[in-house]
């Protein structure tokens, strides 16, 4: 009997190690799966021994749940002791999963990491312990795999395992608006934090658009029922709060004010020029800014494209006149609009399933590959 061992730690990981999971079960039917995550692993037929998602955090927050994630990894730690699973599967998340693979390390499971931990970006050091903790590592970015691979890591691009569940974009972007009735789409990010954090400046700096384009029409995109509340709670009556809807209404959109994240990167996949932000305290950024950063850019889209091919503000300390100034200049040029809508579905198309199957069903194969 082949035992499959997964943990993640965020809804997003969650999602990516569920279909990892259905994946893998097509090609075992006789494997069990068992792990920590969410109710998406759940669903897909995995034995949840806790529901770690309900505790995701970021940043520096993770701090005052070091305790719980101590409780946690004991307990995975001792769950592959008695079972011997075939492989262990870390999706995503460092700050947990890099203890998840040395318990597996010392059992002499094989780790096989998926989503792997952007080393490159920050905190470059972290690269000697991901060779030194996993047999095969499923990347995301196709510079990656060369980086990866050039210090001793058994890395293969697998393309991003967001493009899993999204259909393709339209063949034809929406036009500019010949009466300036510009459609423009909120994001103010998936965590509750992030949305008290960002929901009512964007607010405030849609009003400031609309002084200068009155006919322009916002709509603010959040995951699920709950966020829509906090999100409502934050903008009021100021524009109306959309849930489950994001990718169609980004689709329909012809710009975007993003919060930094994946989202852009679906923004970036259906070609919506946007400006981006993400607010962090002064200490935090500068800390992390130059003691760990790699790169020049903080964002996907600018890290692929080498350039500021959209704004980036990073940080952003809650001004919604400096969101809605680059936005104003942006959509003053439909032109540059246009150019900068095409690089970014050039950048991202690359991402889509560059072995010419689901980023899932690549990085099954490359189990399969392991555990054989």
């Amino acid at each position: 009997m082949t035992t499959i061992f997964l943990t993640a730690a965020e809804t997003s990981g969650d999602m990516h190690a569920a279909n990892l999971i259905r994946a893998l079960a097509a090609r075992l039917p006789e494997a069990t799966f068992v792990g920590v995550g969410g109710p998406q692993m759940r669903a897909a037929g995995c034995e949840l021994l806790e529901d770690v998602v309900a505790h995701a955090t970021m940043g520096l927050d993770i701090f005052a749940k070091v305790p719980y994630f101590r409780r946690i990894i004991r307990q995975a730690a001792a769950a592959m002791r008695e079972r011997r699973p075939s492989v262990l599967i870390p999706v995503d998340s460092p700050s947990m999963n890099w203890h998840m693979a040395a318990a597996a390390r010392r059992l002499g499971v094989p780790v096989m990491y998926y989503i792997a931990p952007q080393v490159w970006a920050w905190a470059a050091w972290r690269v000697k312990k991901l060779a030194r903790l996993t047999d095969r590592v499923a990347c995301l970015l196709p510079f990656e795999e060369r980086y990866l691979r050039a210090r001793g890591v058994a890395a293969t691009f697998v393309g991003h395992p967001m493009f899993d569940h999204l259909p393709a974009p339209a063949a034809v972007r929406p036009a500019p608006p010949a009466d300036g009735a510009w459609r423009i789409v909120l994001l103010p990010g998936s965590r509750a934090k992030e949305i008290r954090r960002h929901a009512a400046a964007m607010a405030q700096a849609a009003a400031i658009i609309r002084q200068s384009l009155p006919q322009a029409q916002f709509q603010m995109a959040v995951t699920d029922a709950r966020s829509a509340e906090l999100a409502a709670a934050e903008v009021g009556e100021a524009l109306p709060v959309v849930a489950g809807q994001t990718y169609r209404l980004l689709g329909e959109s012809h710009f975007a004010i993003a919060t930094s994240g994946t989202i852009t990167l679906e923004a970036a996949y259906l070609g919506v020029p946007m400006v981006i932000c993400y607010k962090a305290g002064w200490l935090v950024f500068t800390f992390f800014r130059h003691a760990l950063a790699c790169t020049r850019y903080l964002t996907l889209a600018n890290i692929l494209a080498g350039r500021e091919l959209v704004p980036e503000l990073i940080p952003w300390h809650g001004s919604p006149t400096a969101l809605a100034r680059p936005a104003l200049k942006m959509l003053a040029d439909p032109q540059m609009l246009e150019r900068t809508s095409r690089e970014l579905m050039s950048l991202a198309q690359p991402l889509r399933e560059p072995l010419g199957k689901p980023a899932c069903e690549a990085t099954a194969d490359l189990v399969l590959e392991l555990i054989r």
